[in-house]
């Protein structure tokens, strides 16, 4: 909706410049060359104009998709202007965000899970071979006898067995080597909950550099647009006390087009690098 008010400001910038050199011209004023520029810069407004109109629909269909809505339904913005939003504070210190950061993320918790599992498991292995390894079994069955070919006087018969038992792989050599398999294996998931640690780390201040930064390209570009209302402003007024042509007010409106798009991209970033930071800080706004 934002940039659908820029271009629809300036097609009605355009409408005013073209009336004016259409009306110097004709006057005898100004060049009707001037005239011809200025409806050729109308017309391309106006096709902006269309253009943004049709990315709004695409835009509203493709939501519609997604929210199973019923397909002839227009969905319109309910904010006409979009703000910067602030999720994570920036003048929060990047040592508490890191911090934040690597206590928060899932995938850390599963390294350090990983980690644990591996020392447990080499562990073990050290000491397999002076623990025993236990068998315990239980059997129900009847037990009757008696003479010839007569069996009589039977009864219940419970069984109970346990068995210890000690194992030496290949005689020794197999204890060593499955003691050097576990601590190569929990060398491993040490090295890669390393590599997630500073993988993480290394997004958090990425994120909040990005943040930093296009919170001042916000500040800048406010500025470059109250610039550039002055200057159409100005011009406006220069053409009206007769001191120039309406042709010189077309550079005016193109200037104060182009800030505000770009104040508009850079509100857009900024909360795009607010989300993304939120997002490698493990979501701790809930």
């Amino acid at each position: 909706m934002q940039l659908q008010a820029i271009v629809e400001e300036t097609a009605a910038n355009s409408q005013q410049l073209a009336e004016l050199t259409e009306n110097f011209a004709r006057t005898g004023q100004g060049l009707k060359a001037d005239a011809e520029r200025a409806r050729v810069e109308l017309m391309l407004r106006r096709t902006a104009v269309a253009q943004v109109d049709e990315e709004i629909a695409v835009a509203s269909a493709r939501l519609i998709q997604l929210l199973h809505v019923r397909p002839e339904t227009t969905l319109i913005p309910q904010e006409p202007a979009v703000v910067p939003i602030e999720l994570v504070a920036v003048d929060v210190p990047r040592t508490e965000l890191l911090s934040t950061g690597l206590s928060n993320r899932p995938e850390l918790a599963e390294a350090r899970n990983l980690v644990c599992e591996a020392v447990n498991r080499y562990r073990r292995e050290q000491w397999s071979p002076w623990l025993p390894s236990a068998i315990l079994a239980t059997s129900y069955t009847g037990f009757g006898g008696g003479q010839g070919s007569d069996l009589d006087d039977f009864g219940d018969r419970v069984d109970f067995d346990a068995v210890a038992f000690w194992e030496i792989r290949n005689l020794g050599f197999g204890e060593r080597a499955a003691r050097n398999r576990a601590r190569a294996q929990m060398q491993q998931a040490e090295f890669e909950q390393i590599r997630r640690m500073d993988e993480v780390a290394r997004e958090v201040v990425e994120g909040h550099a990005q943040v930093l930064a296009r919170q001042r390209q916000i500040s800048l570009a406010e500025q470059a647009v109250q610039s550039a209302v002055e200057s159409y402003r100005l011009n406006v007024e220069r053409i009206r006390d007769g001191q120039g042509l309406p042709i010189e007010v077309l550079q005016a409106i193109q200037a104060l087009d182009q800030t505000r798009r770009e104040y508009l991209r850079a509100v857009v970033a900024y909360n795009e690098a607010q989300f993304r930071l939120q997002r490698v800080l493990g979501w701790p706004v809930r």
